[in-house]
């Protein structure tokens, strides 16, 4: 068979997607050619990317104008409606969905087969209010007949740019449908919804408010918007195709994460990260660890879990004071182990001392980033237990981080899962709040491309204590801002912070940038129902359990009266900024 596919992208910030790239390759071996039309502006190495990879065979770059109906007639245009009579069948497909869950060449054969059928799709929209019955345009496929026929190619060749969607949606891609059946030619679907029950639907658009029952009649495609259209039932679709399909779900996961937001819940529970084979290429990798040593006795700790890496790796030391770095020195080399001490005084916390390495972190691709931590005030509970399952989470298992976020160009961050200490205990929603104009204010100074609204989230994803790995380029801005010891307070820090604010925006710089994270799994099992009994006893009490503040070791007296003025004011600034926002 001869076959065309026709195949409209759009991104809105100008990239192309991995769940694109898988989609290609798994349709190209049906089709003689493939021409990429592409509604956003490309980069040539993107362009480049899809035909050094034998996945398109022609490429029209236009402005995003009459949307994909007018992108499909200027591929045919292009290939030209005298040379479309010479295939056996003209695809029209968009990226607007993830797929394909299941093989597309037996549904091909399913229906190039039935002589009953003159041009056929993945779902149909029935008959509603001003809407006609029609096929949905984000898969089409007509038969050699159809094409031939006077109906097809009037229709392509009077399409406009309309400027409304709901335009062409009445003018195109309902009429589509009508002018053909019009001029005697029939259609199919493979799930055909005319009939289908729509209990419980508020619409009866199946491709969106159904995704459960694309997946129950074997769709081979479903739509990306109904994902976060589906929230609450999300979670339960990813499962089921990855129980009962081959597709890669992180492609649906790290899809969602750039074009939305990276935090929505039903992508966390897939965010986990999981152990794959050591990279081939991990020997060859540009790392770098920076541990920031204010406690030089935990030091050993450190380097006892380094021993297991098996990539090489320079280690960058920064603490506070000399007499630590002749500590600090004497323990290295009673161990044999090589590293460059930096003096970054008592400033900034560990934060301000990886930032102040900007030029030697920069020559890496790949950046460890940990911290001595103790706690004062409670080291048991809130400093070893803390510290420890922070190792175990992210320092023990390097080897495996960094062999995925070298095998997966999308994967720019791995961070920690809460500790133990914060399953039992909740952060003070007031303080948190608190963070927000900190994290506004460097989000402005770092000119990200994207738009955070840190008021609409209930809580920020972080790794506690800003442990993380990192890919460099993931948080470049973060580093290039130039932050100084005038810009942190000092100590004892009250609790909302420039620093603080930092730590929660880690995740977030690196989505903006265009990267994904991954969480590691805490290794102490917590009963979510500790997780419930928090949440009830939150609503019933109010303001317990939270995380006691200690203002013994944060300024005393006048520490608490500094947190009391700090948080009435951004909690004054936030009700402002809702009210009138409203």
């Amino acid at each position: 068979m001869k076959r065309l596919l026709l195949y409209v992208h759009f991104n809105k910030y100008n990239i192309i997607s991995s769940h694109v790239e898988y989609q290609l390759m798994h349709m190209r071996p049906l089709f003689s050619k493939v021409v990429f039309i592409s509604n956003s502006i490309l980069s040539p190495e993107a362009v480049e990317h899809l035909q050094d990879a034998s996945l398109i065979d022609a490429f029209i770059q236009r402005e995003n104008s009459g949307f994909d109906f007018a992108a499909w007639r200027d591929g045919m245009n292009q290939v030209g409606f005298s040379h479309l009579e010479e295939y056996d069948s003209v695809t029209l497909m968009n990226d607007t969905c993830f797929g394909p869950l299941w093989d597309m060449g037996e549904v091909y054969h399913r229906f190039e087969s039935d002589e009953a059928v003159d041009f056929w799709g993945m779902t149909n929209h029935r008959e509603t209010k001003g809407v006609k019955e029609h096929i949905q345009s984000y898969f089409v496929s007509f038969k050699h007949e159809v094409i031939c026929s006077p109906a097809f190619q009037d229709f392509w060749s009077t399409v406009q740019d309309f400027t409304d969607v709901q335009e062409v949606i009445d003018h195109y891609e309902t009429q589509v449908t009508t002018s053909l059946v019009q001029a005697g030619f029939r259609y199919q679907t493979v799930f055909n919804t005319i009939d289908a029950d729509t209990t419980g639907m508020r619409h009866p658009d199946f491709s969106y408010y159904n995704p459960t029952s694309i997946l129950s009649h074997k769709v081979p495609f479903i739509k990306v918007k109904a994902f976060e259209g589906n929230q609450i039932i999300a979670p339960f679709i990813l499962e089921e195709i990855g129980r009962t399909s081959d597709y890669p779900v992180d492609l649906i996961i790290y899809h969602m994460s750039k074009v939305f937001s990276p935090t929505r819940d039903y992508l966390l529970g897939k965010k986990y990260h999981r152990d794959t084979a050591i990279s081939n290429r991990l020997k060859d990798a540009k790392v770098a660890i920076h541990l920031h040593t204010f406690y030089v006795d935990l030091l050993e700790e450190f380097l006892d879990a380094f021993e297991g890496f098996v990539f090489t790796y320079d280690l960058y030391l920064t603490t506070n004071t000399e007499e630590k770095i002749k500590e600090i020195q004497e323990i290295l080399d009673r161990r044999n182990v090589s590293a460059t001490i930096r003096l970054t005084g008592n400033i900034g916390r560990d934060v301000l001392p990886m930032l102040q390495l900007k030029e030697e972190l920069a020559q890496y691709e790949y950046v460890g980033h940990f911290h001595t931590k103790k706690s004062k005030e409670a080291d048991y509970w809130a400093g070893q237990s803390w510290r420890t399952e922070l190792i175990d989470m992210l320092v023990k298992p390097s080897n495996e981080i960094l062999s995925s976020m070298i095998e997966t160009e999308e994967l720019g961050m791995m961070i920690a899962d809460i500790p133990s200490y914060f399953r039992y205990v909740r952060l003070d929603p007031w303080a948190e709040l608190g963070m927000i104009p900190f994290m506004e204010e460097l989000w402005e100074k770092m000119a990200l491309p994207k738009q955070m609204d840190f008021y609409e989230a209930d809580v920020f994803v972080m790794s506690y204590g800003t442990y993380i790995w990192f890919k460099y380029d993931a948080l470049k801005p973060l580093f290039e801002i130039g932050l100084t010891e005038a810009d942190v307070p000092k100590e004892p820090l009250p609790q909302n912070t420039i620093l603080h604010a930092i730590e929660r925006l880690l995740v977030y710089i690196a989505w903006a940038q265009g990267y994904d994270f991954r969480i590691r799994q805490n290794p102490n099992p917590i009963p979510p129902f500790i997780d419930n009994r928090i949440l009830n006893r939150r609503q019933l009490e109010q303001f317990s359990p939270y995380a006691y503040i200690d203002f013994t070791y944060f300024g005393g007296i006048k520490g608490a009266l500094k947190y009391l003025r700090k948080s009435w004011t951004n909690t004054l600034k936030y009700l402002f900024k809702r009210i009138v926002g409203k």
